[in-house]
């Protein structure tokens, strides 16, 4: 974000929330922070902004936007609450109307170069939404597999399509997340390829995540063997998705 903005704007960095409070001076028109940080939390940065310089803008964004979330940050006069990975042409969109039309050549270029980037430049596919029929099927395949306890698809916003009940709703946000964050961990490990599965072991359990379209697929496995097969299973069904079955 310093590198996109800082051609525009001026920038100053900060480690933590307590470096940004000693980093403020009168010039300053807007903080962009993080919610979850060591120390102090974005949403403790925004009151105590607010108490000490209640005309500065504040901006949040977190990979996991929840309804209570955005609700206490309107309490305490957030702006936006923006989920990451961040757009880059929808963050200087926001700036835009932020800083009362500061960047108006910066979009004029973006328009002109149709940038749609994320930041940092991560690769994206653009995938249409699922639809129940194939968010059902997807996971009527994944539960006839040896080993599997349960199954879901979610989509991009993290609601759940299709699959089992025994796991949480709010387990699809995370899963959004666990994706977008993996995806930019193939950039800094020098990847060309998006990410294709997840796997994590909890003890007895494996929970395999695979992207699916412009969601997430899931399966709780018993054991570690069986789930090498059903993250074969489903990195072929994700490969391999019908656009037919999308819409």
């Amino acid at each position: 974000m310093h590198r996109l903005l800082s051609p525009h704007v001026s920038v100053q960095m900060a480690s933590s929330a307590h470096a940004a409070l000693e980093a403020l001076t009168s010039d300053t028109a807007l903080v962009l922070s993080d919610v979850q940080m060591p120390g102090m939390d974005g949403l403790e940065l925004a009151r105590r902004l607010r108490e000490g310089r209640p005309e500065l803008g504040v901006v949040l964004m977190s990979g996991i936007v929840e309804d209570s979330l955005r609700r206490q940050a309107r309490e305490l006069g957030v702006l936006d609450v923006m989920r990451k990975p961040l757009q880059s042409a929808v963050l200087l969109s926001s700036l835009q109307g932020w800083l009362n039309g500061g960047l108006d050549e910066t979009m004029a270029t973006l328009k002109e170069d149709g940038d749609d980037g994320l930041l940092p430049s991560t690769p994206v596919l653009q995938a249409p939404e699922l639809s129940f029929q194939a968010a059902q099927a997807c996971v009527g395949g994944i539960n006839l597999l040896p080993g599997v306890l349960s199954s879901c698809v979610f989509g991009e916003q993290g609601e759940l399509i299709a699959g089992s009940a025994q796991l949480p709703a709010q387990l699809g946000a995370y899963l959004g997340f666990l994706c977008s964050t993996s995806a930019s961990l193939s950039m800094h490990l020098g990847g060309q390829q998006p990410m294709q599965a997840v796997q994590i072991e909890f003890g007895d359990r494996v929970l395999v995540v695979c992207p699916f379209g412009a969601g997430v697929m899931t399966a709780l496995v018993q054991d570690t063997p069986a789930a090498s097969g059903v993250k074969s299973w489903m990195r072929t069904r994700a490969g391999g998705l019908d656009p037919r079955s999308l819409h």
